[in-house]
């Protein structure tokens, strides 16, 4: 029973407790991202002796670590042609034959130059148990929402003058001026911590979640030297990304900083933006980084807890001046805002707790009745129109949802929502939002060309798993064209020994990685060959004319499978 009369005494102490305000700090203006492009100067530094960095060439930055007959090569860039630039300086500096490449995580900035770095030797490449599996999935199953969105948040498909540059880089060289990816799977791997020496050169891996779940950072005990992969740089963190993202744990973010903290580095090299060395430099500015990213995890949850909703909590949330005055915590790529939502997501899953949120009307219906309210879709433009006139262009953007959602292909309701995009993408300072307006703009002009990013050529075709390509299947069956169907086939190899039974089965498709009895189609090829048949990157008719796959059975079924999966 004392227990029971301790916890009401607890609170009201804390509920008369004087409260303050919280000081924001100023927001930044399109100039600060101007001003911001000095941090991508294009150079190589030295920042201890045997250590290289390649900043400005790239999103991303390549780190040269020098050993005594051999090199190390921490992140790779993001194409051939990038990858190819910076390998040139870094011969130039030291041309020994590269023993081992480490990804500090999957993202193909960091990933798809390493063919360039790996052509003169064989080396190892070292990264975290699951960055396979990630960079298969972002590949396959989610590539083309992935590279949409992608397109938009970089900017890819604006001319580069409008791009000032994108927060973490000076540009995302992927998807850009024809440039191509040089992926090669990790051959070393790890779960927890490895240790292993390169060229006399003592090298300590930890799995760090943070940015990703598989992300690393890379320790040189001997030259008290840090690489924190992405799990920091000079801006706010991407707590999340708009252009999508499994849950970013922030509390683990939190605690990979501290471990990489109490390791005491004197020198920290990210793998986006510039070094930092000193001891006491670096410990304070990691504790600043980490105190941010733990204030915002830790107050959504108390939000949450006082029963606000996810948009609740992100107008509420305030980062305190003392660390968003830092000019390490500056939105030049997340958003405490967008990093609220993504924490509630993350605990409580999409729903807001809101019981009108349940079975919410279907958006059409909404917009129809929004409409009749407004007094008519005319009125409705008008007041949208209005809207736009006196600068509220959020709001003009918002009513163009309805305004389209009715008549999808009104020309004036685009135009309108197309001057809001670009009146509100220019007033953005964080490059992801500012793009992703102005992109969004751009593919509202009758003549846009939409352009896929993260379009698989032959190379990667070949390196990509067959048995991703085969999960890839699964997401691609399209209900209304395989409700009817019970089809299975079996797919075996001229150059292994794997199979594959797959059963579409009424708008479902089942992959067994192995032979089962029944099938009414056998097809035979190389896995390249199927690969670049279930890519599109070649023709099936071609294909079965010219006998690169080898059928046994009914082609009438193939040919309907193969309708089930495409447009």
């Amino acid at each position: 029973m004392k227990f029971l009369f301790f916890i009401p005494f607890f609170f009201i102490i804390f509920s008369c407790s004087e409260t303050t305000s919280i000081e924001a700090s100023k927001s930044p203006t399109p100039d600060d991202l101007i001003a911001h492009s000095s941090e991508f100067k294009k150079e190589v530094i030295e920042v201890t002796e045997g250590v290289h960095v390649a900043i400005g060439y790239a999103l991303a930055n390549a780190i040269l670590v020098e050993g005594e007959n051999s090199n190390i090569i921490i992140d790779t860039t993001g194409t051939i042609e990038t990858a190819r630039e910076v390998k040139a300086l870094f011969d130039a500096i030291n041309s020994n034959p590269i023993e081992a490449i480490i990804y500090t995580h999957n993202h193909g900035d960091h990933t798809y130059g390493a063919t360039v770095f790996a052509e003169d030797s064989n080396p190892d490449i070292y990264a975290h148990d699951s960055t396979e599996e990630y960079l298969s999935r972002v590949i396959g199953i989610i590539r083309p929402i992935i590279s949409a969105r992608s397109n938009r948040m970089f900017g890819n498909s604006l001319p580069k003058s409008e791009v000032e540059n994108n927060g973490i880089g000076p540009f995302l060289e992927i998807g850009r001026d024809g440039r191509q990816p040089g992926l090669l799977y990790p051959t070393k791997t790890f779960s927890d911590k490895i240790k292993f020496e390169v060229g006399g050169v003592k090298v300590e891996l930890f799995h760090a979640p943070g940015e990703t779940n598989d992300q690393l950072f890379v320790w040189l005990p001997e030259k008290k030297a840090l690489f924190p992969g992405d799990n920091f740089y000079k801006t706010f963190p991407n707590l999340y990304t708009i252009r999508g993202t499994p849950y970013r744990d922030l509390a683990g973010w939190v605690n990979s900083i501290d471990v990489m903290r109490y390791l005491q580095p004197e020198f920290l090299i990210p793998s986006h933006t510039r070094p930092l060395a000193g001891q006491d430099n670096i410990n304070e500015i990691l504790t600043t980084y980490r105190d941010g990213i733990q204030f915002v995890h830790d107050q959504t949850v108390r939000l949450m807890n006082l029963g606000l909703g996810p948009d609740d909590i992100a107008e509420t949330l305030v980062l305190p001046k003392h660390l968003g005055d830092s000019p390490f915590l500056k939105e030049f790529y997340g958003s405490p805002e967008w990093s609220a939502k993504n924490v509630f997501s993350g605990y409580l899953g999409w729903f807001n707790g809101n019981p009108s949120s349940l079975k919410p009307l279907p958006q059409i219906e909404e917009a129809e009745n929004f409409i009749k309210l407004a007094g008519g879709w005319d009125s409705l433009l008008a007041t949208a129109e209005g809207s736009y006139s006196n600068g509220e262009f959020q709001w003009s953007l918002q009513l163009t949802d309805y305004l389209l959602k009715s008549k999808p292909d009104d020309t004036q309701a685009k135009l309108l929502r197309q001057s809001s995009l670009v009146a509100l993408g220019n007033k953005e300072s964080n490059p992801n939002s500012r793009y992703y307006y102005l992109s969004s703009a751009a593919e509202l002009d009758k003549d846009y060309q939409p352009n896929d990013i993260l379009l698989p050529n032959i190379e990667a075709i070949t390196k990509y798993p067959i048995e991703s390509f085969m999960e890839t299947l699964k997401v691609n069956v399209i209900p209304e064209k395989s409700l009817d169907k019970n089809i299975q086939l079996l797919f075996t190899f001229t150059n292994s020994t794997k199979s594959f039974s797959v059963f579409l089965r009424k708008g479902v498709l089942e992959v067994q990685p192995f032979m089962v009895s029944g099938s009414s189609v056998q097809v035979t090829s190389t896995e390249e060959d199927l690969k670049s048949v279930l890519s599109g990157v070649k023709s099936l008719p071609i294909a079965l004319v010219n006998g690169t796959l080898q059928v046994n059975g009914s082609r009438t079924d193939l040919l309907s499978f193969f309708s089930s999966l495409r447009n």
